[in-house]
């Protein structure tokens, strides 16, 4: 997935231009488990939940910090829509780069990855802060 790799460098980089003032250095992102949110999104269509049918609110279901102010930026590439999302905390900053994709009019996930970049760094790691 050499393709996700180059998007998730332009989506970090789209993401530090947001925050002018800081000079983020990324390094590697943990992959995060999709297939129990992917079977979560299922249930919830066949119940009709329509959230199911809205990116944004996977995305954010998926990153489970709703309270947290949060910025999401979308990408096509090929069939797939790659999200940024970005999460501030007190303590520490969370990135995270999902892949969706659509099928039976729904979203599903097709990989995440995830990084925290704690109070007083410069760089995104895969290892959470303290």
């Amino acid at each position: 997935m050499q393709k996700i790799g180059m998007f998730a460098t332009l989506f970090l980089t789209s993401v530090t231009a947001l925050h002018a003032e800081a000079q983020a250095v990324f390094g590697r992102l943990a992959s995060a488990p999709v297939q129990q949110f992917n079977q979560v999104i299922r249930q919830a269509s066949n119940e009709q939940q329509g959230w199911v049918n809205d990116y944004r609110e996977v995305a954010l279901r998926f990153v489970g910090h709703g309270d947290m102010a949060s910025r999401i930026h979308a990408q096509q590439l090929d069939n797939d829509l790659v999200l940024s999302v970005a999460l501030d905390g007190a303590h520490s900053d969370m990135l995270y780069i999902l892949t969706l994709y659509r099928s039976n009019n729904l979203w599903q996930m097709r990989e995440a990855e995830m990084g925290w970049r704690c109070q007083g760094q410069d760089s995104f790691t895969p290892v959470p802060c303290p």
